[in-house]
């Protein structure tokens, strides 16, 4: 059976075409699949994902789980609020309104704009959530940003696991993961590892050391980013798993994990002097 046969039958289970699968359907299988992943109660289109198709300005990084419940919007801040230190940065959630995680974490809230976003400021921080739920599924554009802006991406738990149906829609930003420090929790996250394409980097939330029977159950993707040193280890907070992501500042261990993923993600620029005395040095 060769993969492409294989490609259409997922797809067409995924449409509901269970019998008589024709050429047609083989021929259109991209629409197949998109018509599938729509009808997944509180998943966006892959195919209209809007980081994907116009240039945003600036440059883009997705935060991304690599599992259920593993922490992204909080790394999402955390890395977005490193970031700030020394570039204008912006945090735009995807997560619908019921389900967002950084809803309160804005300090001042500035109101909706009238392409259905909902704007707030966070110290030196745009922060920008959805206002409503997208009715058709389609995922509103990024908010107009400077080139030399950096949006933060948290696309939220039910756009991630339509993402990952279709890996060409993590293209063209860079790429965070986070996990757990559990056996079940790298596995699945070997999983996402491996689904896209390119390199990526890991924040773990949990122990700066993991466990035997954790480091025993790395994958082969994730074991690679470990020892490249790609993996940021995010300490386990408890004062953040009853409040959750409010106003007041992040526990100092956790920003000083923001503040590590962003230089390594995206380094600062070396100063505009030192820059002048590399090029004098150079024409000498």
């Amino acid at each position: 059976m060769t993969v492409r046969a294989m490609r259409a039958a997922v797809v067409a289970i995924r449409a509901g075409l269970f019998d008589d699968v024709t050429d047609d359907v083989l021929a259109q299988e991209d629409q197949a699949f998109g018509a599938a992943v729509r009808r997944r109660a509180g998943q966006p289109d892959h195919s209209r994902v809007p980081w994907t198709r116009a240039g945003v300005g600036g440059r883009v990084i997705l935060v991304v789980a690599g599992h259920a419940g593993a922490g992204a919007s909080t790394v999402a801040l955390a890395l977005a609020e490193g970031l700030a230190e020394n570039r204008r940065v912006q945090l735009v959630d995807y997560s619908e309104p019921a389900r967002s995680g950084l809803a309160a974490a804005p300090t001042i809230e500035l109101g909706t704009d009238g392409a259905g976003w909902r704007c707030g400021r966070r110290g030196r921080l745009d922060v920008i959530r959805l206002a409503r739920g997208p009715a058709d599924g389609a995922l509103p554009p990024l908010p107009e940003a400077d080139a030399d802006t950096t949006v933060v991406v948290d696309p939220g738990w039910s756009t991630t696991s339509a993402l990952l149906d279709s890996p060409r829609s993590l293209v063209d930003c860079s790429l965070v993961v986070v996990t757990r420090v559990t056996i079940p929790a790298i596995r699945q996250t070997e999983q996402v590892l491996a689904a896209v394409s390119g390199e990526a980097e890991v924040a773990a939330v949990g122990p700066a050391r993991w466990p035997r029977l954790v480091e025993a159950n790395c994958g082969p993707r994730l074991g690679e980013a470990r020892s490249k040193g790609q993996v940021v280890p995010v300490p386990f907070c408890r004062r953040l798993q009853t409040t959750g992501l409010t106003g007041d500042r992040l526990p100092k261990p956790v920003a000083a994990a923001g503040r590590a993923l962003a230089a390594l993600v995206a380094p600062p620029a070396p100063p505009r002097h030192r820059r002048r005395a590399v090029r004098a040095g150079a024409t000498r």
